[in-house]
């Protein structure tokens, strides 16, 4: 139920009409405005039957004019907002609860400060000297290891599966198309068999590729860098021609006779 702010005009229209209607009873869901003061709740249904009831009274007998009419005692009425319930008081029980819980929290705070658990067991440190599988065989520390495994390799083997795939299909397609006027065994047979040779085709090729692409890497890898005198130059700056190392040395030497 909406229920409304009480007006200074509804106020003594409300203290007319119990003055007039003193055996007048409320209903229980409907506030009691036995001692109504200004901003006290009152219902709508309230105001209509008072308004009614003081004019039925006002023309019937010669009782002093009041104001009675429905809109005067709804103007300037706003919706009551009941003020908030005060917070229930804590029982003793409730507050020695929570310091018995705050003072066993504490002390438990305190055991695990002084007294640690350990640490969570992993296969580290069960077997400190193990090593990861294969650490050794390639030469790397374990902290380390890279994976070789990467996501342009990944993009790259899969787009070589579905060109496999692609060409096996086409293959098998195209001669299935081409050897139309034979008998069906015998093109289904022609097309299983050319697929089969285009398919094992394509992964020799490709593992012919892998072998060339890891032989060039362990060739490069066995070459050794040389390093190679191209040229020489004098002190004052003018470029020479190529020089051995004892002409380099013998202006060494004269350089230092000259400067003694």
């Amino acid at each position: 139920m909406v229920l409304l702010s009480v007006t200074e005009t509804a106020c003594e229209a409300i203290k007319v009409y119990h003055e007039l209607f003193k055996d007048t009873k409320w209903s229980d869901d409907e506030p009691d405005l036995t001692n109504t003061a200004v901003g006290s709740p009152v219902s709508h249904h309230q105001l209509i039957q008072i308004s009614d009831r003081l004019r039925e009274r006002t023309s019937a007998d010669s009782t002093p004019p009041t104001t009675s009419d429905l809109e005067s005692l709804l103007k300037g009425a706003r919706i009551h907002v009941a003020p908030p319930k005060p917070k229930a008081e804590k029982t003793p029980e409730y507050v020695a609860l929570m310091a018995r819980l705050r003072e066993e929290e504490e002390q438990r705070a305190y055991e695990r400060m002084i007294n640690p658990p350990p640490p969570a067991e992993t296969f580290g440190h069960r077997s400190p000297g193990t090593k990861a599988f294969g650490a050794d065989i390639l030469k790397a520390p374990v902290a380390q290891e890279v994976d070789d495994v990467t996501f342009a390799d990944v993009n790259r083997q899969i787009t070589l599966i579905i060109n496999v795939l692609v060409t096996v299909i086409a293959c098998s397609v195209g001669i299935w198309v081409i050897a139309w006027h034979w008998p069906t065994p015998t093109r289904l047979a022609l097309s299983l068999g050319g697929s089969t040779v285009i398919g094992v085709a394509e992964v020799a090729i490709y593992f012919g590729y892998i072998k060339r692409v890891s032989d060039a890497k362990t060739k490069a890898v066995q070459q050794t860098e040389s390093k190679q005198i191209v040229d020489t130059w004098v002190i004052d700056g003018k470029p020479g021609t190529k020089s051995s190392f004892s002409m380099r040395d013998q202006t060494m030497r004269h350089r230092k006779g000259k400067h003694r």
